[in-house]
């Protein structure tokens, strides 16, 4: 699957359950990821909408992403940054963020701290120039969130803010 606008996560050991409860709502397939599945959904939130209500019975978390690409370790980094960018328009001065990545495959080759470190530094200082401000962070409950989902060579953006995860509960990032 090349595009992809949500990451889902199964209960443990669900996974195959979970793909055969997705099927009439999107196209999904296995990450190769244990209990991990990428999908493609065609109304975002009429799916973030069921998952709430509890239509997918095996159905552990959801990650909506916004922009689906393919990486390598050797230049995850710059591609990450060059796409970022697109997101600073959508701060306000004063809004808390938060930056979190959660990488699967790669284990030797990247660091999830260290994409933190730097992709997140880098959209900091981005803001801060912009903003001619001090940026304010948030990790634990920022008025609008970043999450950036690496699974295998695949990296997706997910844009969320406070009001989403607080209205569906099934968002969840790690």
């Amino acid at each position: 699957m090349e595009e992809w606008n949500v990451l889902v996560v199964s209960e443990r050991n669900m996974e195959e359950e979970l793909l055969k409860e997705l099927e009439e709502d999107g196209e999904f397939e296995p990450s190769g990821f244990r209990d991990v599945l990428i999908g493609y959904v065609y109304d975002i939130g009429e799916f973030l909408d069921d998952a709430e209500a509890k239509k997918y019975r095996h159905l552990s978390r959801v990650v909506p992403i916004d922009d689906s690409f393919f990486v390598s370790p050797d230049n995850v980094i710059e591609i990450l940054k060059r796409r970022i960018e697109r997101y600073v328009d959508e701060f306000e001065p004063g809004d808390t963020f938060g930056f979190r990545v959660e990488r699967r495959g790669m284990k030797d080759k990247i660091s999830s701290q260290a994409v933190e470190r730097e992709v997140g530094g880098y959209f900091y200082d981005l803001l801060e120039k912009i903003q001619g401000r001090k940026p304010k962070v948030n990790l634990k409950n920022p008025d609008k969130l970043i999450a950036i989902e690496i699974v295998g060579n695949r990296c997706g953006f997910g844009f969320i803010t406070k009001e989403m995860r607080n209205k569906y509960r099934v968002i969840k990032i790690k």
